[in-house]
């Protein structure tokens, strides 16, 4: 027993030190021994495993103290340690993600899909990690797989996902044999949450929402730092809310004012077989009577159900995930200054760069998951691709 303590001790003392590599960009083992109250014998012998396995990286010397004596010697977290890789599966698109251990992008890119086939779907996603693996500068290659869904998912499963069909494949125990690495999935809301959390501007809000307006609506809910899933990954579908319709029955919020719900009215309106987004950016833009009247209901709607979600929840700031305030960032000032008029008085920023939202979460999630490390607070490399506008 006494040999199980000391080694639960070891576990989560190789943990703790391994925190202090991600959480500071250049540190010593002095710095990480005083900071986490461990004796230096303890953090040398950590330390030197860490070194050897290949998660460290030398900087140089740094400063020596006011009272002289030796140089202390500077080190990072070693981002070529190994790699992670996100996806996500659209409508007709899969958008492909690879990270460094630190969360620094090493690509991302996104692939047109001519079918929806999922067997074909997944031989693409197969093709790219093949190809990525053989252009690896990495020690240990890839570490961890991360999906990002939009549906329900329950313990690494789809329950319910309204725009995508698996057919009943196990995505993560595909990948999981194919490649030999964790799988995760997850819901692309809480992707964009965990985002928020591990990537954000570092104003450590310890709850927070990440509303996400795409093809329906979802919030992803950070509680106390961790990820808020509910029974059976339910929490957060405030898409799912009923309201009135305009012939008087009770239908789904999201049926109304997701990019979905928008894209559909607009079509049936005009009478359109196919309306893509590039399209209705345009026609908004043009100043259309059509789309500014069915863009100005949907707003109505969604303003009300943010506000509802902010009264519920009790974040202290809330982000917003959606190609729509992408393109038009009029809408999100709409919106914004809607609920301040109503004394919401809280941050509230718009993601910008929303179509690498959930890819940035999903990468932080594998991340965690192949240290063993889910309920760790790491800070990410942020990437000067994506960034908050207030």
């Amino acid at each position: 027993m006494k040999n199980d303590s000391r080694s639960l001790v070891r576990v989560a003392n190789r943990q703790l030190v391994l925190q202090q590599l991600f959480n500071h960009p250049a540190t010593t083992r002095v710095d990480i021994a005083r900071e986490l109250k461990i004796n230096k014998s303890t953090v040398s012998a950590i330390y030197n495993e860490l070194n050897d396995e290949g998660f460290i990286e030398e900087l140089g010397q740094g400063e020596s103290t006011n009272r002289g004596g030796r140089k202390p010697n500077l080190v990072c977290l070693n981002k070529r340690y190994g790699f992670v890789a996100s996806f996500e599966i659209g409508t007709g698109h899969l958008r492909v993600m690879f990270s460094y251990i630190n969360g620094e992008i090493i690509s991302y890119e996104q692939i047109a899909l001519e079918k929806r086939d999922m067997l074909l779907i997944m031989q693409t996603i197969k093709e790219v990690l093949q190809k990525m693996e053989q252009n690896d500068d990495t020690i240990h290659g890839l570490l961890a797989i991360g999906f990002s869904v939009h549906g329900i998912v329950d313990h690494n499963q789809i329950v319910d996902a309204p725009f995508i069909s698996t057919n009943g494949i196990d995505l993560a125990a595909y990948f999981e044999n194919e490649f030999h690495v964790p799988t995760i999935l997850e819901n692309e809301a809480n992707l964009a949450a965990i985002f928020e959390r591990d990537f954000g501007d570092r104003e450590s809000y310890r709850d927070l929402l990440a509303i996400s307006i795409h093809r329906g609506v979802g919030a992803g809910i950070i509680a106390n730092q961790q990820l808020y899933r509910g029974f059976h990954g339910r929490a957060g579908e405030i898409g799912r809310s009923l309201v009135v319709g305009q012939d008087g029955q009770l239908v789904k919020v999201e049926a109304l004012c997701s990019e979905d719900a928008i894209l559909t009215q607009i079509a049936q309106a005009k009478g359109l077989d196919n309306l893509r987004p590039a399209r209705l950016y345009e026609l908004y833009r043009q100043h259309d009577e059509t789309v500014v009247r069915v863009i100005a209901q949907a707003m109505g709607h969604l303003q009300k159900l943010v506000y509802d979600a902010i009264v519920s929840f009790g974040p202290q700031a809330v982000y917003f995930d959606s190609p729509l305030f992408d393109e038009m960032p009029e809408l999100y000032q709409h919106l914004r200054d809607w609920l301040q008029d109503r004394q919401i008085d809280i941050p509230l920023q718009m993601i910008k760069g929303s179509e690498m939202a959930s890819l940035l979460g999903a990468s932080s999630m594998a991340i965690h998951r192949f240290l063993d490390m889910d309920r760790y607070s790491l800070i990410l490399k942020w990437p000067k691709s994506v960034s908050n506008i207030k």
